[in-house]
């Protein structure tokens, strides 16, 4: 087969999928808010705070150098209801991208206290891709611009690109700020990451 050149990846219908550049994303999100409350009426009363949300989550994405970004809003009464993938494309340390030399990388966390941040390691099981290294607990984000930091829930899976030289890995990033429904979301992020596959120009 021949070398991966891209990936793929799905999230829900009821996501968003965003530009993140900066030169466009603005006007992409509110076409695409306006879409959506066009086909969901209901919508209507968080159209500000949902176009607001989204650029916030454009903006983190772009700064860390995502190369695709899902978000999911939804409007429960005042509150909204945010989570977002990300997929970002980094050059592995020393270019050794297998799978054993990224999990030697990672470090696990352990909880303190009830409310504090944890991040355990484990081996995750991709369709077609086989075992990967994976990151998942609640962690503390930094916004971009100095806007401080949010506490999150988050996974993160580290998936190498096929090819002994290719020393690439794309790294699927769930998060979300609802820490109440941290197990929720962390089974959400991984139906997610498993619909992550690579693109090669014959497939």
């Amino acid at each position: 087969m021949t070398e991966p050149t891209g990936f793929a990846i799905t999230v829900p219908d009821s996501w968003f999928e965003i530009d993140v550049h900066p030169d466009t994303r603005n006007s992409a999100i509110s076409a695409l808010v306006s879409d959506r409350v066009r086909v969901v009426p209901e919508l209507a009363p968080h159209r500000a705070a949902l176009t607001r949300a989204l650029r916030g989550v454009a903006r983190t994405a772009y700064a860390n150098g995502a190369a695709y970004c899902g978000a999911m809003v939804q409007g429960f009464d005042e509150a909204l209801l945010t989570a977002s993938v990300t997929v970002t494309i980094l050059r592995a340390p020393n270019e050794e991208s297998d799978a054993a030399s990224v999990t030697a990388q990672l470090r696990s966390l352990p909880r303190i206290g009830a409310d504090g941040p944890w991040r355990e390691v484990v081996q995750a099981d991709l369709p077609g891709i086989g075992s990967v290294p994976r990151t998942r607990g609640v962690t503390d984000v930094v916004l971009p611009e100095g806007e401080g930091w949010i506490r999150s829930v988050t996974m993160q899976t580290f998936v190498p690109f096929p090819g002994e030289r290719d020393g690439r890995i794309a790294v699927i990033t769930g998060s979300s700020p609802i820490l109440p429904l941290t197990e929720d979301l962390l089974d959400l992020f991984d139906a997610i990451s498993g619909t992550f596959r690579f693109i090669s120009p014959d497939s």
